[in-house]
């Protein structure tokens, strides 16, 4: 009799084909990374599943019949995911990362929506930072949050509602589910940042792809100012370098707006430092006694954005 994938992953067990295959990858064992094992083993859903932890090395994962561990040397986050795919026996995909907690009813939502919209080729959702964050990753996840002049990401404004995209960038890959018969792999020559973006892209030319408020992990957020502002440095000179060809009417507005932002310092910082504190404020889990960082952490991220991407344009390329 031939043997189901689960077996194949683990040979000497036997149990049912699961309806989910959740993959993470994993760097190392501890802190975070237990923590978001625990959120996934521990959902309360009504099938079976499995989590694929996929790392560099070999990683001890003892006691868990749900638990793989799939080895691929390679680095760049799309191979890793592309080889934990290979050998994942759910008919959804899942996607997590190792510093993310999923909500209990993770699994279960994303999959009754799911099943009751057979059109719907994927799916996510929101991914706001946890409760119990330090004050440098609230500024972030304020930076991220903030309506019309943050991220411009539903999913990191954690936005209210069921809609379809109209944007492949607004749900991410840390809270992502792919029905697997429409899954046709990461773009390896993407690699890190917009591998994502990528897929979903071409998976909303065939169907539904669908931002759900109900799915929602909670994601560690880079603490302000350096860890946060080096990885939007390197996400937004991946865009300048993608705005060379694909010409997005948002980044050219955002590079113009920057540009008279410059020039014209002395007469809009006030007006600036207002509306970021504002805006801001809606959106921040703050103490009240940081809002006044609020439009200096603002100042800090937009000229990050804005030297990244014409770096980007002007062809540096990232190491």
């Amino acid at each position: 009799m031939p043997l189901s994938p689960s077996s194949i992953l683990n040979p000497e067990l036997s149990i049912p084909t699961p309806k989910v295959s959740v993959i993470m990858p994993v760097e190392r064992l501890g802190g975070d990374a237990e923590r978001a094992i625990a959120s996934v083993l521990q959902q309360d859903a009504p099938f079976g599943f499995e989590l694929i932890v996929v790392s560099a090395q070999p990683v001890e994962l003892a006691g868990e019949t749900r638990l793989r561990n799939v080895v691929e040397p390679n680095r760049n986050p799309a191979t890793r995911r592309n080889r934990a795919v290979s050998v994942a026996a759910g008919e959804v995909l899942a996607f997590i990362d190792d510093d993310a907690m999923a909500d209990p009813r993770w699994l279960a939502t994303a999959c009754a929506y799911l099943d009751a919209h057979p059109d719907v080729l994927a799916v996510g959702g929101p991914d706001p930072a946890p409760p119990d964050s330090p004050v440098d990753e609230l500024i972030s996840d304020t930076l991220l949050a903030t309506r019309w002049i943050g991220s411009g990401v539903a999913a990191h404004e954690n936005r209210r509602g069921v809609f379809d995209l109209t944007r492949a960038s607004d749900i991410a890959l840390v809270n992502l589910f792919v029905r697997r018969a429409a899954f046709t792999g990461f773009d390896e020559a993407i690699g890190y940042i917009g591998e994502d973006t990528a897929l979903l892209a071409e998976l909303m030319q065939r169907g539904r792809v669908v931002y759900h408020d109900g799915v929602r992990v909670f994601h560690r957020r880079r603490a302000f100012p350096g860890p946060y502002l080096r990885q939007r440095w390197r996400y937004r000179v991946k865009t300048g370098q993608l705005q060379r060809t694909r010409k997005d009417p948002k980044v050219s507005a955002f590079l113009l707006a920057g540009l008279f932002g410059i020039v014209f310092a002395p007469l809009v910082a006030i007006p600036y430092a207002l509306l970021t504190l504002i805006l801001g404020v809606r959106a921040t889990r703050l103490p009240l006694r940081w809002w006044p960082a609020i439009p200096f952490a603002f100042a800090m991220h937009h000229l990050t954005y804005w030297m990244g991407i014409v770096v980007g344009l002007l062809g540096v390329r990232q190491r």
